[in-house]
């Protein structure tokens, strides 16, 4: 399902009002975190993740207030994910190439059929969704891992893990309950074929919104004319896609940190050919690097990376 991904990745960069905020979770060991506003859910390789507990930040840095714990321990981490993922991904390989994991039989002592975590302090009247990736490489059986939310309401998503490097597993718009909390639980999928019943878990992008979010609503459709040329780029890079009808459109170029670099266009624009240009020797001494591209047309996003020399 990574079509929803590309749509939503960087939603919390809003330009007025609160209506969505983004926040990145990565889990593995502590040696592979990714920097910048990601939450670290870290530990050493072959150590034991229950009962780990942070406050969670946002994509801009800032706390969200919430608190996320363990409260069903996996067995470990996994260092075996893939270091390549697809660049429409909003998770860098940093977050990609390591992941918790557990299995439903006796291994390295232990033996956990389940592994989740619990949010708290959430706010009962918005709206959470989750969209998580896993890989293990180099294998050949069916590592699906089943992801399962509840909050008011319960919604599952299935992800075939093994060699992954593009799809996601999208659970949209769970509220809280009562209490102001989401529980998500990993487990073996029904596919799942592996002998000692693995399943994964590795980042995760969620995304508070006010109002539900709407996949019937995602008719852009941006990648699938979005060309940029040349990337990576040194000096002028040409930005073209085709807008599919009149929007409130936002061209914005961003560091992997969340911080606006260059706006590029942010007016209404007609249905038809846009075409663009970002001037890299009108930045400022821009660092080389890997930056995102993010094009908002209304309410529906869609981002690509941009490599400058």
């Amino acid at each position: 399902m990574k079509k929803i991904t590309q749509l939503l990745f960087l939603t919390a960069i809003a330009f007025s009002g609160f209506s969505q905020e983004t926040t990145y979770i990565d889990f593995g060991v502590n040696d592979q975190e990714t920097a910048g506003n990601w939450n670290n859910v870290s530990i050493e390789n072959a150590a034991s993740t229950a009962g780990l507990t942070t406050v969670l930040i946002n994509s801009e840095g800032t706390s969200t207030g919430v608190t996320f714990t363990i409260n069903d321990q996996f067995n470990t981490v996994n260092t075996a994910g893939t270091q390549t993922p697809d660049a429409a991904l909003p998770f860098p390989d940093t977050s990609t190439r390591d992941s918790f994991f557990g299995s439903t039989t006796l291994f390295q002592g232990l033996t956990e059929p389940s592994g989740g975590f619990i949010l708290t302090d959430l706010d009962p009247t918005k709206f959470y969704s989750f969209i998580v990736f896993a890989s293990r490489n180099n294998v050949s059986d069916n590592r699906e891992t089943l992801y399962t939310v509840t909050g008011s309401t319960t919604s599952a998503q299935a992800l075939n893990t093994s060699n992954n490097v593009a799809d996601t597993a999208d659970i949209l718009n769970i509220q809280p309950n009562a209490s102001g909390e989401i529980t998500f639980v990993a487990e073996p999928g029904p596919n799942n074929d592996n002998g000692s019943g693995f399943y994964y878990l590795g980042a995760i992008e969620m995304i508070t919104s006010d109002t539900a979010l709407s996949i019937n609503n995602f008719n852009f459709n941006f990648n699938n004319s979005l060309s940029v040329s040349p990337n990576p780029v040194k000096d002028v890079c040409n930005i073209k896609f085709n807008l599919q009808k009149k929007a409130s459109l936002n061209v914005s170029v961003y560091d992997i940190n969340g911080r606006l670099v260059s706006t590029l266009m942010n007016e209404e624009a007609s249905a038809g050919d846009v075409n663009l240009s970002w001037d890299i020797s009108a930045e400022n001494d821009l660092a080389a690097g890997l930056y995102i591209l993010k094009i908002k047309a209304n309410d529906q996003v869609s981002t690509s990376k941009l490599l400058v020399k």
